[in-house]
Parts: structure tokens; C-alpha cells; sequence
């Protein structure tokens, strides 16, 4: 049997719609903001954490557009992965931006466990926030082990009761503004302003969750682009309105800055008991949202990863009865519940998830730009003509991220060089025992990793691929 073959036997099933797309991003996303980081934030620039969160989402906007383009080339799982590896004919430069998201993931999805533990103590103060977290961990590793459609349903019902308890805080906190509490807006000068917009940008952390889950998507070179734009439009109207109500009814930004659950906070002052009940609510199903969404993109890696020959093969086996990469959920369920005890290490764990993400949202925004520069034949499968926007969100992407890299590598580096050095172990290993095997590897980057060969046309990649000379990490 030819691997083609092979990897066509362990492909993913298109089940999620426009609908689940969307929730994806939105719901996905807000756990790790609106009610974790929008208020600690703060603590360095007061108020002016509402002016950080505009810029911060001028940035997700252009990244979000630029993952969208490129996700209508390469529709796959792993889609940072992909669009990398494929672009560039090299699994090296595509498996290094990812190995490091990877463990971005892991530590995202211990964070906001922990993160829904805090707001379950509104209800059961006694309750420990990291049994609560790994409780919720292993409820949703259940519900992603049946596969994409069981989390679809799942994720589109807890993203309507989520606007929902959002929308009982912002309508009547709007009229309970009070612009005094706005003053002074800025508290820390410039060098406190920009050490929050990394943290702030956590807020945005989701907003290329979709493509991870490319290859599950339905129709998408449409839902792809449209979910991750249309989703991160929705999560900018969402944080900019919640902050200027938050930072507008609370005389005192610092009891934001220091509270586990910040829109309970705010919520007590001008709510009642049952409101404020709603809000905590909504900081639950955030949380429990945001990991779920992060659970079930993060297994694709691996599983990408191991359908390129570069991971154990184990890692791209799915389930015959729900078609789930099940040796990928079970490894990042393990390394997460173990993350979730690891409560002396959260602030790191922050850091340690921005960091990788920001350096797969520079790639791929530099991905772009070598797209446009070299005049790639790729540009013509896009689903849509970017034209000058696409130049200059590719630009506002690649500067910006790495921009914040330079604040978010703070308190990351001793645990990422290590990191990365065993990844560059494990694709070594693999690469070598590849070449032994005499692996294709123009064969493999011929295909989409979740994707079947039939649905995918390796002619995309045509004239330019022979122009680069075809594979080129062996």
C-alpha cells in the first residue's frame, strides 16, 4: 500500500459549517480575554488598556486575514503547518514554527482550566480551581475523542449562551458609565502601555483556531476566510465595548488588575446577585469554550506532523469508529492536566503560549509577503484577490509580530531553546530514518496533511515548485 494510500485511510471528515467556524474563533477566543487577561492587564497602563486592546486588534485583524488567505490554498489540518511547509517545499521551517505552538497550546489550554476553576468559586468558593480545570479537561477530552461533529454541536450551543451573558453585562453597564473612572488613562507611561499589549494580544490568542481545524471545514476556501475575519471583527466590537464598561463602572482599575474573574468584579458593582450570576456564567462557558476549541486544534499538529513522516506514525492514526487523531488528544490532555497543577507557574505559562503563537503568526505573515514578493503561482488558488490590503496586513502582521516578540520573550526562553532543541532532535531522528526508508518527500509535500488526494490537486503547486526544485529537506 503507497503512503498516499495510507494517509487517505486516515484523513479527516469535512463536518464543521460556516456556523461552527465561527464559534470556533469567537468562543474559542474570549475565555482567554474577556474574562482573564482584559482586566490583569492593566495593571501596567490603567484604563488605557482599552486603547491597547483597539491596537492589539488591528493586529489580530491583519493576521486573521493573512491565515485566511493562505487557508484558501492550503485548507488542511495544522494550518500553520501547512501553509509553511507547502509554501516553501521544507518540512523543517513549517515543523519548527509549530513545535513551538504546539507547546503553546498545551500551556493555553492549562490557563484557561485554571481560568474556569476561578470563576466556578463565584458559586462553590471552596471549590480547588485546578481539580475544577482538570475536571473540565477530561470532560472535553471525552467530547473531542467522538470527533469534529460531536464538537461542533457542542461548541455552537455553548457559543449562544455566551453572547448572551455577555450582553447582560455590556447593555445596561454602558449607562452606568461613569468617564471619571477613566482618568488617569494612563498610568504607566509608555513602557507600561506596551507591556500590556502582550498580555493583550493573549486576548486574540484564538483567532487562527479555525485553520488549525482546516481540513474539517466545510467549503473552505469560503468558511475558512470568512470565520477567522468575520470572527475576530465580532471579538474586537466584543473586548472594546466590555473594556470601556469594565474600566467605566469600577472607580479603581487596580481591583480589576488584581481580580481572578474581572467581569464578576465589574458585574458586582451595578448588578445584582442574579446578574452577576449570569456574568460568572458566561466567564465559565468562556473558559470551558476556549478549551475546547484549543484541544481540538492543538491535536492536529502531531497529527500533521506524523502524516509528513516527520512524528511517530502513531500520532496520524484516527479512530475507525469517530475518526480522531485519538494518540495526538491523549498526549495534549495528559501534558495540560499536568500544566493545571503547575498553578506557581501560570504567569509563565502566559508568557510561554504568546511567545509561540506570536512567532507561527510572524511566519505565516512572512509567508504571505514571500508569496506577493516572488509572484508564486500560489496567489492564483487563492480563494479571493487580497490586492493592496493583503500587502499591508501582511506587512502590520509580520512587523507586529515581531514587534511583541521582543516583549513576550521575557521569562520564555529557558524553557523554549530546550523545547526546541528536542524538536529539532525528533525531526532529525525522523528525517533520518526517512531517507534509510527512501521516503518521497516531494510525494508527501504533494498532499495535504486530513486532507484525501482526491479532494486535493497537487497541481497548485506546479510550475513554482518546479522552479524551487521540488522537496527540498532531503
Amino acid at each position: 500500500m503507497s503512503s498516499q494510500q495510507v494517509n487517505d485511510s486516515r484523513s479527516l471528515s469535512r463536518d464543521i459549517g460556516l456556523f461552527g467556524a465561527v464559534s470556533t474563533v469567537v468562543a474559542g477566543t474570549l475565555g482567554a480575554g474577556l474574562f482573564v487577561t482584559l482586566g490583569t492587564a492593566s495593571s501596567t497602563t490603567g484604563p488605557s488598556v482599552i486603547f491597547v486592546v483597539v491596537l492589539s486588534g488591528v493586529l489580530a485583524m491583519s493576521i486573521a486575514l493573512n491565515y485566511g488567505w493562505m487557508a484558501t490554498i492550503f485548507p488542511a489540518a495544522a494550518g500553520s503547518y501547512a501553509y509553511v511547509s507547502r509554501t516553501f517545499d521544507n518540512r523543517l521551517p513549517g515543523f519548527l514554527v509549530t513545535w513551538s505552538k504546539w507547546l503553546g497550546y498545551m500551556a493555553a489550554d492549562a490557563v484557561l482550566a485554571l481560568g474556569f476553576g476561578s470563576y466556578l468559586q463565584v458559586f462553590y468558593p471552596s471549590v480547588d480551581a485546578a481539580l475544577a480545570g482538570f475536571g473540565l479537561l477530561t470532560v472535553l477530552f471525552l467530547v473531542n475523542l467522538v470527533g469534529s461533529k460531536g464538537y461542533s454541536v457542542s461548541q455552537n450551543a455553548i457559543f449562544a449562551f455566551l453572547i448572551l451573558s455577555i450582553l447582560v453585562l455590556v447593555i445596561p453597564g454602558t449607562v452606568s458609565i461613569d468617564t471619571a473612572n477613566y482618568q488617569p488613562f494612563f498610568t504607566g507611561g509608555a513602557d507600561g502601555f506596551f507591556a500590556a499589549a502582550v498580555p493583550l494580544f493573549y486576548a486574540y490568542i484564538g483567532i487562527a483556531v479555525a485553520g488549525q481545524m482546516g481540513a474539517e471545514v466545510k467549503n473552505p476556501s469560503r468558511n475558512l476566510p470568512l470565520a477567522m475575519a468575520g470572527g475576530t471583527a465580532i471579538l474586537i466590537v466584543l473586548y472594546v465595548w466590555t473594556a470601556a464598561v469594565i474600566y467605566g463602572v469600577v472607580g479603581d482599575y487596580t481591583v480589576l488588575a488584581n481580580s481572578a474573574r474581572p467581569l464578576a468584579t465589574a458585574a458586582e458593582v451595578f448588578l445584582g446577585e442574579s446578574g452577576t450570576a449570569i456574568v460568572a456564567v458566561g466567564g465559565l462557558l468562556a473558559t470551558a469554550s476556549s478549551v475546547h476549541a484549543v484541544m481540538a486544534a492543538g491535536i492536529k499538529m502531531p497529527y500533521s506532523w506524523a502524516w509528513d513522516e516527520v512524528f511517530p506514525k502513531q500520532f496520524s492514526a484516527v479512530s475507525q469508529r469517530f475518526g480522531t487523531p485519538h494518540w495526538s488528544l491523549v498526549t495534549l490532555y495528559l501534558v495540560a492536566s499536568g500544566l493545571t497543577f503547575w498553578s506557581s507557574g501560570l504567569d509563565q505559562a502566559i508568557a510561554i503560549a504568546t511567545f509561540s503563537y506570536l512567532i507561527a503568526y510572524c511566519a505565516v505573515s512572512i509567508t504571505v509577503l514571500y508569496v506577493l514578493v516572488t509572484g508564486s503561482n500560489l496567489a492564483e488558488q487563492a480563494g479571493f484577490d487580497g490586492g493592496a490590503v493583503l500587502w499591508l496586513t501582511a506587512l502590520v502582521g509580520a512587523l507586529g509580530s515581531g514587534a511583541l516578540l521582543t516583549e513576550a520573550y521575557k521569562g520564555s526562553l529557558g524553557i523554549y531553546v530546550p523545547w526546541v532543541g528536542v524538536g529539532l532532535g525528533v525531526f532529525g531522528l525522523y528525517w533520518y530514518l526517512g531517507k534509510q526508508r527512501g521516503h518521497d518527500v516531494e510525494a508527501i509535500l504533494a498532499t495535504l496533511p486530513g486532507v484525501p488526494s482526491d479532494e486535493y490537486d497537487p497541481v497548485i503547486r506546479g510550475d513554482d515548485s518546479a522552479v524551487r526544485g521540488g522537496a527540498s529537506d532531503d
